[in-house]
């Protein structure tokens, strides 16, 4: 602890507990600016001092303009609702795919929502690839895991090392 504190004291306290106090000070700043700018402060004047204190750069323009504001961009503007347009009217009747639990249906409905027929769906082709025939094959056991992609040596060939 001693080499990599070069000689300096360990904290063994709240690291916080450190810092000088610095609240009273920057209040203290902020209601003198305020006072040289002519902005009127907050009732509870510690949330302007924390809105400073959160945004030095621009916590002080935003006391200027607090109440102008044509300093700030418009508010958003909620259009008025406009009316739906009527639907055209569906086809007489119609013919769907309905998936339920898994199985494919296909239904036919007719105009007043009437269901006239329905059949099971032909079951869609796999699309996944025929795995090719595995040819005659020789275990390699390797004390490490992982995939072979080529063997260049052949059994009780002499190998250099390297």
């Amino acid at each position: 602890q001693a080499r990599v504190l070069e000689g300096g004291a360990p904290v063994t306290c709240r690291p916080a507990d450190l810092l000088k106090p610095e609240l009273a000070e920057l209040e203290a700043d902020v209601r003198r600016q305020a006072q040289e700018k002519g902005i009127t402060l907050a009732g509870n004047a510690i949330d302007d001092v924390l809105t400073v204190a959160l945004f030095p750069q621009i916590g002080l323009k935003f006391l200027e303009n607090r109440h102008n504001p044509a300093a700030f961009e418009p508010l958003p503007q909620v259009e008025a609702a406009q009316p739906v347009a009527k639907a055209e009217k569906p086809a007489a009747s119609g013919i769907y795919t309905v998936e339920v639990e898994g199985k494919a249906f296909v239904v036919k409905v007719s105009d007043g929502g009437d269901i006239s027929q329905l059949t099971a769906a032909a079951p869609a082709a796999s699309s996944a690839p025929a795995t090719a025939p595995a040819g005659a094959g020789t275990p390699v056991t390797a004390p490490l895991a992982g995939n072979i992609w080529k063997v260049i040596a052949t059994e009780g060939q002499t190998v250099a090392e390297g």
